[in-house]
């Protein structure tokens, strides 16, 4: 009973773990949105963009998949347009965005 009870507890603890790491991948995320993204995007689940022509965050994340939304955020994105910043984050970066872009996404119904 005590190994089962102490297996049980491993798990637990990890799986806390790793949305502890989520919720901290989205914080540093929110940071580097804010200081690359919020001069047109809404950073948040219910403010409008600047600049109407550039979706909400929520929105991106709603609508791409996870793993391409990592990708494009890689590189790509940043090269699509003229107005984008002029900002090339690295992997762990390109992470933590879209760790935050996903935890603010608004799923449709």
């Amino acid at each position: 009973m005590r190994i089962v009870l102490s297996i049980l507890a491993l798990v637990a603890s990890q799986s806390c773990g790793l949305a502890d790491d989520e919720r901290e991948s989205a914080f540093r995320g929110r940071r580097i949105a804010e200081a690359n993204c919020g001069a047109c995007h809404a950073l948040a689940r219910t403010d409008g963009s600047t600049l109407p022509a550039a979706p909400p965050l929520r929105e991106v994340g709603a609508n791409v998949p996870y793993g391409i939304l990592r990708e494009m955020l890689r590189g790509p994105v940043f090269l699509k347009h003229v107005v984008m910043p002029n900002f090339d984050p690295d992997g762990q970066q390109a992470d933590d965005l879209a760790a935050y872009i996903r935890s603010i996404a608004q799923e449709d119904d």
